[in-house]
């Protein structure tokens, strides 16, 4: 009788255990994380008279919603990914590489450049991102349990951004048909795209854009529509290079578009 307790006691011990340990521990890796693309820029599909596609005020008008991009004034790389959908992700591992180290070596080509906390956010911005050169980034997303899973990869290369020269920060103007725009040229470049917005608490609104045609000539009159005194408006120069396309990394074909944006500047109208 003891002995046939005792068996008994055992056998619950050891489902008991086992029970435990596959239920404690979650092997599920999460779902694949979805970086974004280089999606446009400000500005696209418009002109003089009517202003293009503007990026702003999906979630933050701080913040321009167009996947991987320059970071306004700073020669930075901005990285963007769609929300996770797990509740349990613990950190992202941020990788870059360039073509040409993929060149020099096929099989360790990729550097962690970040692991960040994660805690909802969908951007991160890189400031080591060199300049005038093809770079890639992929993440990996882990899990409070170590299960990970890595994302596609998105691409873009960097120009220098253009120097502001005048009309100066914060100047105040009684009248906006007196102001010419000007800014430095930018190796590789090959189009500029002025742009003036108006910004309140709840969106940022494009009012103006300027492309010159002349790269000889990086000055702009404003010709756009009346201001009312009182405004405060933000104008910026971005600028962009060529398109680098069929880029073959890991035998997948990538077209790594180029651009830079220059810092925001304020102009108070009275």
């Amino acid at each position: 009788m003891k002995k046939t307790i005792l068996l008994f006691v055992v056998i619950v011990f050891v489902f008991g255990c086992s029970g435990k340990e596959s239920l404690g521990i979650d092997k599920t890796p999460p779902e694949k994380p979805v970086l974004i693309p280089h999606l446009g820029d400000t500005g696209d599909g418009g002109n003089e008279f009517a202003p293009g596609t503007n990026y702003y005020n999906t979630s933050d008008i701080e913040l321009e919603n167009n996947g991987i991009d320059a970071t306004p004034g700073v020669n930075r790389m901005q990285i963007q990914w769609e929300h996770l959908v797990d509740s349990d992700i613990d950190i992202i591992e941020i990788y870059s590489f360039s073509e040409q180290d993929y060149i020099e070596d096929t099989l360790d080509f990729a550097e962690q450049i970040k692991i960040v906390d994660y805690s909802e956010q969908t951007l991160y911005d890189d400031a080591t991102a060199p300049t005038n050169l093809k770079l890639f980034y992929f993440i990996n997303a882990i899990d409070v349990d170590g299960n990970s899973t890595y994302s596609d990869t998105v691409c873009y290369r960097l120009l220098d951004e253009p120097i502001l020269i005048q009309p100066a920060d914060n100047l105040i103007i009684s009248n906006m048909s007196e102001i010419t725009f000007e800014w430095t040229e930018v190796t590789n470049a090959i189009q500029y795209r002025l742009l003036i917005f108006i910004e309140n608490e709840e969106c940022r609104t494009l009012i103006w854009q300027k492309t010159p045609l002349d790269l000889e000539d990086l000055s702009v009159e404003y010709l756009g529509p009346y201001i009312e005194p009182g405004t405060t408006i933000l104008w910026r120069v971005d600028a962009f290079g060529l398109t680098a396309n069929d880029v073959i990394i890991e035998e997948k074909s990538y077209n790594v578009l180029s651009g830079s944006e220059s810092k925001e500047r304020e102009l108070i109208v009275q």
